[in-house]
């Protein structure tokens, strides 16, 4: 009866230890597993803030880069547009030298001369006016085209150094995700030892319960 008496309390005891060190083992795998989730949630936070910031920077980049096109452009066409003055003041100088000589030949008179030469230098003078206006926009477009470089430089350097964050997040929660599968696979690994200790020191128990009443009755 002693005998019986002292497995039941062998297995009490050892069940009492299994299931103490099975909740601590799981409180402690919670804790960890709890940290690491909040690690996880605030590294997958962060990554979409960044993702945010990086469609905005992408966004004001390819606007940079739409106005700086659109500046260069605007530039070609200018230039283009004063060397067409500047060839049209060429000729009309070009008329001028011819009525020089016309009026030195005697071909012209001077009235005749004098109506023309006016007629000339007023064209000429309007043309002039036009190609210092258009001087005027290329020299502010070139100011432009140059901010808009220094932004689209900053924009590019921002973006680079945004995808290098994105990159460091996203090792981090990779790292953080593999720790949390490692932890679940720990918990789940103690789990089932402890169970197994527990079933083995109840069939022990068993079995020497057993044995016991077959030497009780054997006696």
């Amino acid at each position: 009866m002693a005998k019986k008496k002292l497995a039941v309390l062998v297995l009490g005891v050892v069940a009492v230890v299994l299931l103490t060190m099975a909740g601590c083992a799981s409180k402690k795998h919670l804790a960890t597993i709890e940290g690491q989730k909040i690690r996880l949630d605030q590294a997958n936070s962060r990554i979409n803030e960044l993702q945010q910031g990086n469609e905005a920077l992408d966004k004001s980049l390819q606007d940079t880069k739409g106005m700086l096109d659109s500046a260069r452009n605007e530039n070609l066409q200018l230039a283009a547009n004063v060397a067409s003055l500047k060839d049209q003041i060429t000729a009309l100088e070009g008329t001028k030298a011819e009525l020089d000589k016309a009026l030195a030949a005697g071909k012209e008179t001077e009235a005749s001369y004098q109506k023309k030469v006016r007629g000339l230098n007023g064209l000429i003078g309007g043309l002039k006016k036009k190609v210092a206006d258009a001087e005027a926009l290329i020299a502010s477009k070139d100011a432009e085209i140059s901010a808009l470089k220094t932004s689209e430089a900053s924009l590019k350097a921002a973006a680079e150094e945004q995808s290098k964050k994105m990159a460091a997040l996203n090792a981090d929660k990779d790292s953080l995700s593999a720790e949390l599968n490692k932890t679940v696979s720990d918990k789940k690994r103690t789990t089932l030892i402890l169970a197994v200790l527990l079933g083995l020191a109840v069939i022990l128990a068993i079995i020497g319960f057993v044995r016991g009443r077959k030497r009780s009755a054997a006696a």
